[in-house]
């Protein structure tokens, strides 16, 4: 046996100092890790809560403005939105809610009409036809509870269109009509 095999496995070697500091310096890093997560995951809502009693003040989030009721008797001073069309005529108004199925001259002969009766079978039981004697018949008040009730395949137009632009796209359907 020569006279250094003796000294490897000897704790006080520099190559076992070395490796039991390391070994304590690992442990020593572990041991601070799990005691900073310990720490921070133990007080309030987030990881680190470094000023935890601001929790509990009465703030508001950072770019937002405070939420805060207004008093009953308050009045609202801005005026209500208005109608999305550009314009507030009759004839504009049943381009856009009515020409589809009735078409442009209110004869019932719109492309989408068409195409339920051509490809689905579809059979109105009240005649599209807003020039027809019916029409005339049924008079303003008529057309305007069908418009605001609707019927079978017509929508209901109660929820999209203000009492006003009912009116204008009644007087426009009874213009048809003369």
């Amino acid at each position: 046996m020569s006279k250094y095999s003796g000294q490897l496995n000897h704790p006080a070697t520099p190559v076992n100092r070395r490796r039991r500091l390391r070994a304590r310096t690992y442990l020593a890093g572990l041991a601070l890790l799990v005691g900073i997560l310990a720490l921070g995951c133990s007080q309030g809502s987030y990881p680190l809560d470094i000023f935890y009693e601001m929790h509990y003040q009465p703030s508001y989030k950072p770019s937002e403005p405070p939420r805060l009721s207004a008093p009953e008797s308050a009045v609202p001073f801005f005026p209500p939105p208005q109608a999305t069309s550009f314009t507030n005529d009759g004839q504009h108004l049943f381009e856009v809610n009515c020409s589809m199925c009735h078409g442009a001259q209110g004869r019932g002969d719109g492309p989408v009409l068409t195409l339920m009766q051509e490809q689905y079978g579809y059979v109105p039981s009240i005649d599209p036809d807003l020039t027809s004697e019916t029409v005339k018949i049924l008079g303003i008040n008529g057309v305007q509870s069908f418009m605001m009730s609707g019927i079978i395949v017509m929508p209901s137009f109660a929820n999209l269109l203000t009492d006003e632009e009912v009116q204008a796209i009644s007087d426009y359907v009874m213009s048809l009509s003369q």
